[in-house]
């Protein structure tokens, strides 16, 4: 069996590698926004941090496609990386100090292996599967915390879940302890997985891409909490919606998207 715990040090150093380059774009004076077709933003950190860790990814595996999110195919193959630079571009194009880069090894709908890393505050931490999740060299579990302690993140996107069922935001303000929306899903679910949260509610119409949901996705599981979509199957089949969380908030949380 292939040892995808082995990957943690690599794509560390790649991802690591790339902090005073975005340091240096975010303290810069911002660029005017651009955006691509689908009406998220874009800069040149984008795919200037796309350019730099596909150089370092490919070379690890000749076997491994890779995907990403602003160029495509890169190089066909299965496994295949799935590399999302700045995830929360949005975020980072306004200086708003909430955003990351991500990356998942899929073979097909499952992960393999799941990195994210947050430059501005140089945290890392990543998830291979059967090796558990890793924050910062140390192993995590997530808390099972109450709902009424609980912090939960909600993707408020303009279409999809909210947009259909907009009570369920007050729904879940009204159970939880308190309830935030970051701008960065890689953030999201990596906070979710070191215990910073407890849930993570999110759903789109269009299709959610690999390496929006994936990562998160084998950090959580490796660190004991459940992500599925609204039928509690597995989310990164449909990938339309997400449900995240340790056990009792996970619970908690399909109930209430259940009606």
């Amino acid at each position: 069996m292939t040892d995808y715990a082995a990957l943690a040090a690599p794509v560390e150093q790649a991802l690591r590698a790339t902090r005073a380059q975005v340091l240096a774009a975010y303290r810069a004076v911002a660029d005017p926004e651009r955006f691509k077709e689908d009406g998220s933003a874009v800069t040149d950190l984008d795919l200037a941090l796309e350019a730099e860790l596909a150089a370092a990814l490919l070379p690890l595996d000749s076997r491994y496609g890779l995907h990403g999110e602003e160029s495509g195919v890169l190089r066909p193959g299965n496994p295949m990386w799935h590399l999302d630079p700045v995830d929360g571009t949005a975020n980072f194009s306004r200086r708003i100090g909430i955003f990351g880069s991500q990356v998942v090894l899929m073979d097909g709908h499952e992960p393999l292996f799941a990195a994210v890393y947050e430059p501005l505050v140089d945290e890392y931490t990543w998830a291979a599967r059967g090796a558990g999740t890793w924050h910062e060299g140390r192993r995590v579990m997530m808390p099972d915390r109450p709902r009424k302690h609980a912090v939960i993140y909600v993707d408020i996107s303009r279409s999809g879940l909210f947009e259909e069922r907009r009570e369920l935001v007050m729904e879940v303000r009204r159970a939880a302890y308190k309830t935030r929306a970051l701008g960065s899903v890689a953030i999201h679910l990596r906070d979710v997985a070191i215990g910073a949260a407890d849930g993570y509610l999110g759903g789109r119409r269009q299709i959610t891409p690999f390496h929006d949901l994936g990562p998160g996705a084998l950090l959580i599981r490796e660190a004991g909490g459940l992500v599925t979509d609204d039928a509690g199957a597995d989310a990164l089949v449909e990938r339309r919606v997400g449900i995240a969380g340790a056990p009792h908030v996970h619970r908690w949380l399909s109930a209430v998207v259940a009606g």
